[in-house]
């Protein structure tokens, strides 16, 4: 039995297009632990699913999110810059015409969380900082606090979470700009956010790194780890989530414990 939480980064991203249902369908299906996903809002106040600021580079659109509605967001292509097969598909709407339609949407966040539903921890990245409240509310509105941890590099983020709802289980996100920061001073400052994750990007760790996280009563987690001897070394180092864009690579890391 796998002995650390399987998260995987946007869905199965490396099969299918991040952060769409095709994406966390296919995880469910591997059966993963968790399915991280990012977080945007929307002009109209909806929340997105979707990594970055823009839709440029996973949409056949352009344009800042937070900058469209809602109905325009779901107007765009986000599988077809992945591969064909996730790309727009006709549909006959009469005896003589037809229409192209986008196979793959951008998911909002209530319908990701209808997708999980509860099979595997709902991971929520939140990238704009200006979303916390709405996030809290959906949450709560699809009885999701049991099975939902909301991720954040930004302290404030966090801080405002714990402040709307402290029954949501909260993680700080670490990346290069904490590389001067010791396990004892992020430890501290997790503390002071009220939070029980640290979540790690994986060239940071080592082991000695792990065992001073751990041994603070810290839950350690890393991102975004696709090799498989890194894998297992982050499993040797005694850290408790590992997250990949191919969780169909998880089953040989724990079959070899």
């Amino acid at each position: 039995m796998c002995s650390w939480i399987r998260v995987a980064h946007r869905g199965a991203s490396g099969s299918a297009p991040e952060n769409t249902l095709s994406a966390f369908r296919k995880a469910l299906a591997i059966g993963v632990d968790a399915v991280e996903l990012d977080l945007h809002g929307t002009k109209d106040g909806e929340i997105v699913a979707i990594h970055d600021a823009t839709l440029d580079r996973t949409t056949n659109l352009t344009g800042l999110v937070r900058e469209k509605t809602l109905a325009a967001v779901k107007m765009a292509d986000a599988g077809g810059w992945f591969h064909p097969d996730f790309g727009c598909k006709q549909i006959r709407v009469s005896a003589t015409a037809v229409r192209t339609v986008p196979r793959e949407l951008v998911p909002t966040l209530a319908e990701s969380l209808e997708c999980i539903s509860g099979d595997a921890i709902a991971v929520l990245e939140i990238k704009d900082p200006t979303i916390g409240k709405t996030v809290v509310r959906k949450v709560r509105e699809m009885n999701a606090l049991e099975w939902v941890v909301i991720i954040s590099f930004d302290a404030s983020v966090l801080q405002d979470v714990r402040g709307l709802e402290p029954r949501i289980s909260t993680g700080w996100l670490i990346g290069n700009h904490n590389t001067g920061a010791s396990p004892a001073d992020l430890c501290q400052r997790l503390g002071e956010l009220g939070c029980n994750l640290l979540n790690v990007y994986h060239p940071l760790i080592t082991a000695e790194f792990a065992y001073q996280i751990r041994r603070r009563g810290i839950a350690l987690w890393c991102w975004t780890v696709d090799d498989l001897d890194r894998m297992r070394e982050m499993e040797n180092f005694g850290v408790q989530g590992i997250t990949s864009n191919y969780p169909e690579r998880f089953v040989q890391v724990y079959s070899d414990l």
